[in-house]
């Protein structure tokens, strides 16, 4: 007996987790998912003789387009050719298994029973999958223990793999993001293309390199890859971590609600912690956000009062008929639909001709959106070896509780133009969920102390 040697990339190790339903890859060009998924495939069909795996596409005009050429290249690459018969249309495996490939679009709820006995199927290039396609793909694939692997570059936040598949399901389904800075095997030459894409445009690189989704004519705010420069700065640039502390709380609905709380706490340039709970009212969820001022020697708290929001005036005015507020902090209304702050000063203080801030932003949540870009945009600077302006950082710990949840909502609010020629932000493209913990990290690095007049809040 031979023993079938697969080298693999680390962040590729979720994957071979057994027992779930739904498998997903996804991430930039060069991260070697296909190739993984291929190797995987290949493995199982091994290990596991007599199974069956349809190879699917969204549209397959002819077995040139599918993944059969890659899957013959790995089974000679592994030197397994003697277990398979490469047939024209279909490759056939040990105990009788078998690859068969199809594109979706040309079947239908009758044709598609053919394939009900599968017990793994493959979608390659999943963000072109369409909804009819996965609700006629999923319940086909039916077998006992029958799984269902998905590999993509991501196209849009609302594409059909992305909404339709319950990829926050841990106990069914891993999903695992993977970029070229990932893959240890990745060639030099495509390293230097990814390079240069992002000296030539940060946000096409971001999309094609990094799988960040595209902008679909609006423009994102702080590209991923620049918040993924912020991660572990400080640390590594021996960068000193102290100054004043803020904190900021993004108010979700109420105890039924499906959204959530999110407290962002920084010490000058460190995100120092950012809290997320749900089920709590307005009165309760005041005090827990206090309580971690107070601990943290946090003296102004900044808070949205639109909205649901409401409810935190409301229950600190109480406080303050009650005697109950604590000493020494100051809680702070951070009205986003409100007007700018220092509106007559330049967006770009080192450039005269740069608009004033009244005339470049629509309101102040744009302006704070706009302040963090830039912090963002001095973390990918520093990591670069560039100039940079070191008082507008921004440091985040690797170790934050999910720190990738909060990248991708830092990376998803895109910009465009006002009626009247003025930025705007749209926090939630494509119908996105409102991105909590990035909208409490932008007011915790926008704070309104001295810019207002606070009488009301003392």
């Amino acid at each position: 007996m031979t023993t079938l040697v697969i080298p693999t990339p680390r962040v590729f190790l979720p994957m071979l987790k057994p027992g779930l339903r739904y498998y997903g890859l996804r991430g930039g060009r060069s991260s070697g998912k296909s190739h993984f998924a291929a190797e995987w495939l290949v493995e199982e069909a091994i290990t596991n003789p007599g199974l069956r795996v349809l190879c699917v596409r969204e549209t397959q005009k002819s077995l040139k387009e599918s993944a059969k050429k890659l899957i013959e290249d790995k089974i000679a690459a592994l030197g397994v050719g003697n277990l398979f018969e490469v047939m024209r249309d279909e490759i056939r495996g040990p105990g009788g298994g078998s690859f068969s490939f199809i594109g979706m679009q040309s079947h239908n709820a009758e044709s598609i029973k053919g394939f009900e006995a599968v017990d793994i199927a493959w979608t390659e290039e999943a963000s072109s999958l369409s909804e009819r396609s996965i609700k006629l793909l999923v319940p086909t694939i039916r077998a006992p223990g029958s799984r269902l692997l998905f590999t993509w570059n991501p196209r849009r936040r609302a594409d059909p793999v992305e909404k339709l598949i319950p990829w926050h399901d841990k106990e069914r389904a891993v999903l695992v993001h993977a970029n070229y800075t990932d893959n240890p095997f990745c060639p030099q030459v495509m390293i230097d293309e990814a390079e240069a894409a992002k000296a030539l445009d940060y946000e096409d690189y971001a999309h094609v390199w990094l799988g960040g989704y595209e902008s679909m004519g609006s423009k994102v705010v702080i590209p991923p890859a620049w918040v993924e420069a912020a991660v572990g700065l400080a640390q590594d640039l021996g960068l000193a971590v102290d100054g004043r502390m803020y904190g900021a709380l993004d108010v979700a609905g109420g105890e039924d609600g499906g959204d959530e709380n999110a407290l962002a706490v920084r010490k000058g340039i460190e995100l120092w912690s950012l809290d997320v709970w749900n089920g709590l009212d307005g009165w309760q969820t005041l005090r827990k956000a206090l309580k971690t001022c107070d601990d943290l020697d946090v003296h102004d708290l900044m808070y949205d009062p639109v909205g649901v929001g409401e409810s935190i005036t409301s229950s600190w005015s109480e406080m303050g008929a009650r005697g109950e507020r604590p000493k020494g902090i100051s809680l702070v209304a951070w009205n986003g639909g409100a007007a700018v702050t220092d509106p007559e000063k330049r967006t770009d203080p080192l450039n005269p001709k740069s608009p004033k801030n009244k005339d470049q932003y629509h309101n102040l949540k744009c302006q704070g959106w706009f302040g963090l870009r830039k912090r963002f945009e001095n973390a990918w600077l520093a990591r670069q070896g560039r100039a940079y302006d070191k008082d507008m950082l921004i440091s985040i710990p690797r170790d934050l509780p999910k720190l990738r949840e909060l990248q991708d909502e830092l990376s998803q609010p895109q910009h465009k133009l006002s009626a009247t020629g003025k930025t705007m932000v749209d926090k939630s493209p494509d119908g996105a969920k409102s991105p909590n913990r990035a909208d409490a990290v932008m007011m915790a690095y926008h704070p309104l102390v001295g810019k207002y007049d606070l009488s009301f809040f003392a």
